[in-house]
């Protein structure tokens, strides 16, 4: 039995590992996006004004819808992988946290979608395309949102595991958790001023998470952990 979970955890190692890599790819990938978006002038405060931006800086905002849709596809994947984890199938930790990465990342990936449409249809807009532009802006808003929300669900769900392993996991979780309920900032139009922050903050999380994982000091955290327990678990 000892050598069938030492297979299972050189396994799960890959794919922690590989995991890692993904939400490290997510993170570059979204910087990219954000330069683009910020780039394209499209935040403006009318459809109008955003649509002649767009038309007139069609590449970039091209750029941030692309970058978006496959940050949303590495996210996707880095959560499908944390899932073949030893720590999640053996179920030292919930699935929950990969679960609402995948999520996020659909919805991240379909944001991007719409962005890339509305970059296409914007030049030239006549009235009878206008309302179509409206409603793919809207759902690129909306759905963003959720997006965004559901990978703050996660983070504050992964902190209590990040709690539960210690060493330096220990001292990440409170950023985890404090960052996971900041990111749902994301409904507030008050709180405008601070999405920046926050996603910039988002984007450290994932920066050092991703590495930690991709370098299997998650896994050597995890194992120190549960190492007494392992044997029990097994019997």
């Amino acid at each position: 039995m000892a050598d069938d979970r030492g297979s299972i955890n050189r396994a799960a190692d890959r794919s922690a590992r590989l995991g890692g890599a993904f939400l490290l790819l997510t993170a570059l990938v979204t910087a990219v996006m954000v330069y683009a978006r910020v780039a394209s002038d499209a935040d403006q405060q009318t459809l109008a004004g955003s649509l002649l931006a767009i038309s007139e800086n069609r590449g970039m905002y091209g750029l941030f819808g692309a970058s978006r849709l496959l940050s949303g596809v590495t996210l996707i994947l880095g959560g499908w992988f944390l899932l073949r984890t030893w720590i999640i199938r053996d179920r030292w930790a919930t699935p929950w946290v990969p679960y609402l990465f995948v999520g996020s990342g659909a919805c991240t990936a379909v944001s991007g979608a719409c962005a890339i449409l509305i970059g296409i249809q914007s030049d030239g807009a006549v009235a009878g395309s206008v309302a179509g532009i409206a409603a793919a802006d809207n759902l690129r808003w909306i759905i963003g949102k959720v997006g965004f929300s559901a990978a703050g669900v996660a983070l504050m769900i992964a902190a209590r595991f990040q709690w539960g392993v210690g060493g330096t996991l220990r001292k990440v979780a409170p950023v985890s958790a404090l960052l996971g309920f900041a990111m749902q900032f994301i409904w507030l139009d008050s709180a405008t001023v601070a999405h920046p922050v926050i996603g910039s903050l988002f984007f450290i999380w994932l920066l050092a998470i991703g590495t930690m994982l991709a370098t299997g000091q998650v896994e050597k955290h995890s194992v120190k952990r549960y190492s007494a327990e392992m044997p029990a678990a097994g019997a």
